[in-house]
């Protein structure tokens, strides 16, 4: 357990590189599409962030594993790591625009679901020991959200030069 752990602390620690890097990767093998299913998709990825991350604050934006309580409020609980999900939607809403060969589209959804169970599973330990809370939202805490809506405008602009190229 405890290597699952440390593997766990790892990838949350770069998970943003690492998605840096698979990104990429993606743009090599794209051939952009305009799927409604893959719009929808982002869509609900970023509103069930924007929802969670209302609740949570800044403390998700970290490196490290930081909080001093579990949250059990609205999306807390109904899923367990609600900002994963939207994470989750947002995958397959890219994948779906830049339609990569099957392959590599079962690849990136499989790497997804490991990697997040990876660090499910070292956050399920970090956190518990810790004291749950019923949080209220608000909307001060979506500032750290401003850098995945730059990140997702990235991805729209790459898509959209890479649509009107092929």
């Amino acid at each position: 357990m405890k290597n699952i752990t440390q593997a766990g602390k790892y990838l949350f620690r770069y998970r943003a590189a690492i998605a840096a890097v698979f990104f990429v990767i993606l743009i090599f093998y794209a051939k952009p599409v305009s799927s409604i299913i893959g719009h929808i998709s982002i869509i609900a990825g970023i509103g069930i962030r924007l929802w969670a991350a209302g609740y949570i604050g800044p403390e998700a934006r970290k490196r490290e594993f930081y909080a001093e309580h579990r949250i059990r409020s609205s999306p807390y609980r109904m899923l367990k790591h609600p900002l994963y999900v939207g994470n989750f939607f947002l995958v397959l809403g890219v994948i779906a625009l830049y339609n990569p060969s099957q392959w590599l589209g079962l690849f990136y959804i499989l790497l997804f679901v490991v990697m997040y169970s990876l660090i499910t599973i070292s956050e399920k330990q970090y956190l518990k020991e810790k004291p749950e809370i019923e949080a209220s939202y608000r909307f001060s805490n979506l500032k750290g959200e401003a850098s995945t809506l730059v990140v997702l405008a990235v991805i729209y602009a790459v898509w959209i030069l890479l649509f009107i190229r092929d």
